[in-house]
């Protein structure tokens, strides 16, 4: 079951995975019926995050509370909770605070900790608030491997610069003032202007972001403004983006250009979650082969035998 309130997102979803269940609307209004061995929720991080306001008052700073409605409902064996790492900072923290106190008020084990997609093979430096928690026992979450060669985001795109057979992967036309200033940037510059980098080719991208970003005057940008392309005067387009968040070629963005670029800039890179679900699944099975676990199991079939 998945749960999104942006109607381009869910059509995506319903695109890509069409055996998926999929409620579109206000999680407010979204009630569980069931049973769930897992609930993963990334509540809004715009009052968050340190790129854009921050604001402490921002109301979606509040709907991690009806996230938790749904995990007090369901009582899953584990849960997940993503979020910017900005919800650690000071004017932020009494969220998180309160809601490991009242995932252990439930009877739940929290472990949690930053992670830099970088660190699990995406060509990225993306660094989220990562929070599971299991009911009665703590799950491990996924460590870095030491020595590890990051991905660059050369590697990442270097293909699609002479490719025209994939979705999303439309370029911008910009004016031609923008297009001669940007040729003039080196790998790491920033054009002032729009306070709009050129990417390195020999690391990892910085984060792509879902937000329009900042003009000439400082004003706000519609549209998805990712970096520049290491090499050419244009910014990335939405498959270089998704390429850059680890998204495969096959997962198809729908919606427009606009839209695209948000679900992917709004995403947890796919090869984070997959480190993430693979340690989960890893304590869960470990979970379940102890002794006492397996005599429960025992116990409540031999009651539902009877």
């Amino acid at each position: 079951m998945c749960v999104d309130n942006d109607p381009e997102s869910c059509k995506t979803l319903r695109h890509n995975r069409p055996e998926w269940t999929v409620y579109e609307g206000d999680i407010r209004e979204f009630q569980p019926v069931g049973s769930f061995d897992l609930v993963v929720g990334g509540p809004p991080c715009q009052g968050f995050s340190t790129a854009g306001k921050g604001d402490p008052n921002d109301p979606r700073n509040f709907l991690w509370k009806e996230y938790f409605r749904v995990v007090e409902r369901v009582r899953p064996k584990a849960i997940l909770l993503e979020n910017v790492a900005g919800m650690m900072n000071k004017k932020n923290s009494h969220h998180i605070d309160e809601f490991i106190a009242k995932l252990t008020s439930l009877g739940y084990s929290a472990n949690y900790a930053v992670l830099d997609a970088s660190d699990f093979g995406v060509p990225q430096s993306r660094k989220r608030l990562i929070v599971v928690a299991g009911l009665g026992w703590t799950p491990e979450l996924p460590a870095a491997s030491d020595g590890q060669t990051k991905v660059t985001a050369k590697a990442a795109i270097h293909d699609l610069l002479k490719r025209k057979d994939v979705a999303n992967h439309e370029p911008n036309q910009h004016a031609e003032h923008v297009v001669a200033r940007w040729k003039l940037l080196k790998e790491g510059e920033v054009d002032p202007n729009y306070r709009r980098g050129r990417i390195y080719s020999d690391r990892p991208s910085p984060t792509i972001r879902a937000g329009g970003g900042k003009g000439p005057r400082g004003d706000h940008l519609a549209g998805f403004h990712p970096p520049i392309h290491y090499k050419l005067p244009r910014q990335l387009t939405v498959r270089e983006a998704a390429r850059i968040q680890s998204f495969p070629d096959e997962w198809i963005f729908c919606g427009s250009k606009t839209a695209q670029g948000r679900q992917v800039g709004n995403a947890v890179p796919p090869l984070l979650g997959k480190a993430i679900g693979d340690a989960l699944r890893r304590s869960i099975e470990n979970q379940l082969a102890t002794p006492a676990v397996e005599a429960s199991c025992v116990e409540l079939k031999r009651k539902k035998r009877a």
